[in-house]
């Protein structure tokens, strides 16, 4: 059942669902199957307390490096070897995998199955022989006491680095830095790049310094006349964080685009517009035949408008892919979540929304509402009549 879109937000209206029913579990925390009350943590804090403030600062950064400040990017250690060979483009490494995907044959068998056949040799165990089952007639025995000397001046006489290989072979990692443990475990030498010594640092690694994305040099002008004159060629429209752009060339683009029979794609994220240039997306959505995918992502919009925008999809069902996270007001509110929901249930052919909502019920009944769209898109590539 449709909603008047001028007064579905009224006091009066209320629209409520059933609070989802979920079991939550709690477990202890526990390090390598041990307690944290059951740790020793007398010679951790003991070498802790040798260390100066700056191997303090040093030794926090290297066990905790993930800044909620950084971006992803920044977070991990630089591993590329090869210099990019263009700017990222998601689209067309989706579309490269799924041609991909679709020309690979499937691998054929070498036999084809047969039920009830056995195939290869049948396990038969061994009988095991008295010689091995019994004990040794002269048991071999170690007498250490003899060797401790020989040990303890053999030890006294290493050099430190082989002691830092033999205390990361023992596992004795609290000795070392994290380089000089996966160095000694692999078997490789310690050089100056991990430290020879038990106080050694590890050199920070030089950044990779990788070029900047080119800015965004969509001609707005000549994109709002071929979309006036419904050109066939123009079928996506991308004026992502163009963030100088006039509101009233906008709302002329937006204005356009309903003129436009050949539009699939809009994308409009971070362009910092507001509920003044976005209302034009309803009448968009509302008279655009072709249109699958909007993207008005990182701006300004009001949760209500976004549910205006959403409800309009109702009157075409044409659109696909609906993206509208990371908006001014982060929490839309259970009565706009209500709706949202709604509609997505109502739609029969959204695939993706791009919408964060707080509610268990409403992620839990708009991802079914999703999976069964898909279903739906499937049973009719197969030429079958979905059940409703």
């Amino acid at each position: 059942m449709l909603l008047n879109i001028y007064s579905y937000y009224s006091e009066e209206t209320r629209i409520i669902a059933p609070a989802a029913r979920t079991k939550v579990g709690t477990a202890a925390p526990k390090i390598f199957g041990k307690e944290l009350r059951d740790l020793d943590d007398a010679d951790l804090e003991g070498l802790l307390s040798k260390l100066s403030p700056e191997e303090l600062e040093d030794l926090n950064s290297d066990f905790d490096p993930d800044n909620s400040l950084l971006p992803p990017s920044q977070r991990c250690r630089n591993q590329t070897s090869k210099q990019p060979t263009g700017p990222y483009q998601r689209d067309k490494l989706l579309v490269f995998l799924e041609e991909s995907a679709k020309q690979e044959e499937d691998w054929e068998e070498w036999v084809p199955f047969s039920p009830g056949i056995k195939r290869g040799k049948i396990y038969e165990p061994k009988e095991s022989s008295d010689k091995k089952s019994g004990k040794m007639e002269m048991p071999i025995e170690l007498d250490l006491d003899d060797d401790e000397d020989d040990l303890d001046e053999a030890l006294h006489d290493a050099p430190e680095k082989d002691l830092v290989d033999l205390a990361g072979i023992l596992g004795m990692h609290n000795l070392l830095n994290q380089s000089q443990y996966y160095s000694a475990l692999k078997g490789k030498g310690q050089d100056e790049t991990t430290g020879t010594t038990f106080s050694g640092v590890v050199r920070a690694f030089e950044a990779k310094i990788l070029p900047e994305e080119p800015e965004n040099e969509t001609d707005v002008d000549e994109c709002i006349k071929k979309l006036e004159a419904n050109d066939e060629m123009v079928t996506e429209i991308n004026i992502n964080n163009m963030k100088r752009i006039s509101k009233e060339r906008i709302k002329a683009l937006i204005k356009a685009s309903c003129a436009s029979k050949h539009i699939k794609k809009l994308s409009m994220a971070n362009t910092a517009i507001s509920d003044q240039e976005a209302r034009g997306l309803v009448e968009l959505l509302e008279t655009s035949p072709s249109l699958r995918v909007l993207n008005v992502e990182s701006n300004f919009i009001t949760p209500e408008l976004l549910a205006k925008l959403l409800r309009a999809t109702l009157v075409t069902q044409n659109l696909t892919e609906f993206h509208a996270e990371n908006q001014r007001a982060s929490v839309l509110g259970n009565q706009i979540e209500m709706d949202m929901m709604l509609t997505v249930e109502e739609n029969e052919s959204l695939l993706r929304v791009g919408v964060s909502f707080q509610s268990m019920e409403a992620r839990h009944r708009v991802s079914e509402a999703l999976e069964r769209n898909y279903e739906r898109l499937r049973l009719r590539r197969l030429g079958k009549e979905p059940q409703e």
